[in-house]
């Protein structure tokens, strides 16, 4: 009697056991959500739990790579805008000096507005991002053009691209280099009207009209060369947005818990938790009294 007893007792202690891991797994996915926390609940779901996440990592890197080189193509291009319009207003002005009947007085107040639109057009070609050049090539840690002292204007960046690493297949251009045509062009036509207004040359200035016109054809192709490059990272990111969009759905439908289903489990185990418990007292009570008699 006291053998049966005991196999009772100990299949009871090891039936609670069980339930009452059920218990505790299922407050565990109640908590987090999720169908198991460990490899060892589901070593295949675990693994491909760990790719989906890695591919959500490296989709954020292609983010975060793209909205880079979106900043970066941004900030040139707005600044070739810039650049686009003092040389439009050069334009103007050679327009205007291209008329007779000027006096020194007006050439003058025309060579100052120059000196001044030169100046922001050179401060512009060397601005920096973040604390590297933007129009220098690689050379992000120096200007991208310098000037000798008497108005030459000179490209000092490298002619190398800045490549970003979008993805594991995917490099692309962030920057626009300064030894561009256009750059050089725009300085030395800027040079030549400036040096026609100071000698008071009339067929100098008209000439100067001219090359104002092509250098500044040349920045807004530039601009626009930066702009196209600009939509289509763009484009890119969004891409990548969407794919991180679908990594989440999908590794969310792949650990979720259905929650009502581990309720209802739980719920049967506690009344299969509570019998066992009601049968080990019965079953103490009972052999408390073979034990008296």
């Amino acid at each position: 009697m006291r053998i049966s007893t005991s196999m009772i007792y100990n299949n009871l202690l090891s039936g609670i056991r069980n339930q009452q891991t059920i218990q505790n797994d299922g407050n565990a996915k109640i908590a987090s959500g999720t169908r198991f926390q460990t490899p060892a609940q589901s070593g295949l779901d675990y693994k491909v739990s760990l790719d989906i996440r890695h591919a959500q990592s490296a989709t954020q890197n292609s983010i975060d790579a793209s909205k880079t080189v979106e900043s970066r193509l941004n900030i040139s291009q707005t600044l070739l805008n810039n650049m686009g319009n003092i040389l439009k207003r050069a334009q103007t002005l050679a327009v205007q000096q291209s008329a007779g009947q000027l006096g020194a007085s007006e050439r003058q107040a025309a060579l100052q507005e120059m000196n001044q639109l030169a100046n922001q057009f050179l401060s512009d070609a060397n601005q920096t991002w973040q604390g590297q050049s933007l129009f220098a090539g690689t050379a992000v840690d120096k200007p991208a053009f310098t000037d000798d002292g008497t108005g030459n204007i000179s490209y000092t960046g490298s002619n190398q691209d800045r490549i970003v690493s979008i993805s594991e297949h995917q490099q692309v251009v962030s920057n626009i280099r300064g030894d561009s045509a256009a750059f050089s062009a725009a300085f030395t036509a800027m040079k030549d009207f400036k040096t026609a207004l100071q000698n008071n040359n009339q067929t100098a200035i008209s000439a100067a009209l001219g090359a104002l016109n092509s250098a500044g054809d040349g920045v807004i192709n530039l601009t626009s060369d930066a702009g196209a490059r600009l939509s289509a990272m763009q484009f890119t990111r969004t891409s990548f947005e969407d794919m991180k969009t679908n990594l989440a759905k999908r590794l969310n439908a792949h650990e979720a818990a259905d929650i009502p289903a581990v309720v209802a489990q739980m719920q049967q185990s506690s009344i299969a938790l509570q019998a066992a418990y009601n049968q080990i007292a019965q079953l103490k009570s009972l052999s408390l009294t073979n034990y008296l008699r």
